[in-house]
């Protein structure tokens, strides 16, 4: 007598109207009743793993791009200090805030006196990043970026704005020399220690191209990009080393 007969419900053993599973191979399979039917939910459940495969769904970025904290972060007032600019906006997620008017005024008056420094003419500076603006664009998360609603002049100006200066703050941080003594008397250095952390944050980022556009070749250019090298080694690579 079987052990079913017996009434021991050996395992594997099964009614004839069930679906057979061969458990002598290595390749079990289960046999699929098309009979069964879907509703129109669980249709488009299925239809969105086609969609993930098609690209239907967001992607992960094919390399790094700067976008936006995830809701999750955000929900949490400790981790807002990562992210959140306390003196100056750099780029677009937090340009126009109310709380961070005075900033524009302290970007425009760095701005200048990087251009006067430099040696270039603004309107020169200023067409070569409205000229790869595409370029630059593509370095933020194509879906918060459109989120801004800003169009590519606007970016332009952004981004020439912001990156002149921030070329020319790191560069006050390391100049020894009496040239643009002027340059120094607008804005205190405490305020400027705000500034250094605000441009960590990471929704407060530009591209690096942007600060090549505005140094490369440039007879002077040399002299910025060498302080944010240091700039980026001291608080970045080495942090302390400076101090």
């Amino acid at each position: 007598m079987s052990s079913t007969e017996e009434g021991g419900g050996a395992v594997g053993a099964v009614s004839t109207d069930q679906t057979i599973i061969d458990n002598n191979t290595n390749n079990d399979y289960v046999g699929i009743d098309m009979d069964v039917r879907l509703s129109s939910l669980e249709e488009a459940n299925l239809r969105s793993l086609d969609k993930a495969l098609d690209g239907g769904l967001r992607k992960l970025a094919a390399k790094p791009s700067i976008r936006k904290v995830p809701p999750a972060l955000r929900r949490n007032e400790d981790f807002k200090k990562y992210f959140t600019p306390k003196v100056i906006s750099i780029g677009p997620f937090h340009y126009g805030d109310p709380s961070l008017y005075q900033s524009e005024e302290i970007k425009l008056k760095l701005a200048a006196h990087f251009v006067k420094n430099i040696g270039v003419d603004k309107d020169s500076l200023y067409r070569n990043m409205k000229k790869e603006i595409d370029g630059l664009r593509k370095c933020y998360d194509p879906q918060e970026l459109e989120k801004t609603g800003y169009d590519n002049r606007e970016l332009a100006w952004m981004f020439f704005v912001d990156g002149c200066a921030i070329l020319q703050a790191v560069y006050m941080r390391y100049d020894d020399d009496d040239d643009d003594d002027d340059g120094k008397l607008f804005i205190k250095n405490d305020l400027l220690t705000f500034v250094y952390s605000d441009l960590f944050l990471l929704e407060n980022q530009l591209p690096f191209r942007v600060l090549e556009l505005l140094t490369s070749p440039r007879k002077n250019g040399e002299k910025f990009m060498s302080a944010i090298q240091r700039f980026i080694d001291e608080t970045v690579i080495n942090p302390g080393l400076g101090r």
